[in-house]
């Protein structure tokens, strides 16, 4: 996993590298963790978003990106995923991201046009983008999926929300 040499062990480290968010300005806006097999669009992703003051996770391949979620879920905003991958389709990954976190934000993306099962766009993942995308619609898709609201659902404790 490209991690910029940071120690995933410690995810304060994470908020305040400088190496890994581009600067200080905009950590606010969280961590994203972008799991996609092709590193080259893994490389994009992460010097764009780093740019725009996110700090990046990314894994190339699924197995990976599940270890660093499962490892770091309660700081990341927001997992890109791609959907054709070896080993785990995107709708896999899927499903065992909500195992780990029923409320894990999850933005899908593939460079493929064929048939993508309509429980995951109905089923809670954020939103869909198709590659390539441009700079500026990944931004857009990003912040619209980071600013999502969710429905009111019961609290942990199981209380009412």
């Amino acid at each position: 996993m490209a991690n910029e040499g940071i120690s995933h062990a410690d995810p304060d480290r994470l908020r305040s590298n400088p190496s890994t968010t581009g600067g200080f300005a905009g950590v606010e806006q969280g961590v994203i963790l972008a799991i996609d097999d092709d590193t080259e669009v893994l490389n994009s992703i992460r010097r764009l978003l780093i740019r725009e003051g996110w700090v990046v996770l990314t894994a190339s391949d699924p197995a990976e990106g599940l270890q660093s979620y499962e490892a770091h879920w309660q700081g990341i905003a927001l997992v890109l995923l791609d959907y054709y991958m070896p080993g785990l389709r995107g709708d896999e990954v899927w499903e065992r991201l909500k195992r780990i976190n029923p409320q894990v934000r999850v933005l899908l993306m593939t460079a493929s046009d064929d048939y993508l099962p309509p429980g995951l766009l109905n089923g809670g993942v954020r939103g869909f983008i198709q590659k390539p995308a441009t700079r500026k619609e990944l931004l857009r898709r990003i912040r619209e999926a980071l600013n999502h609201h969710d429905p009111p659902g019961p609290a942990l404790d199981g209380q009412p929300a």
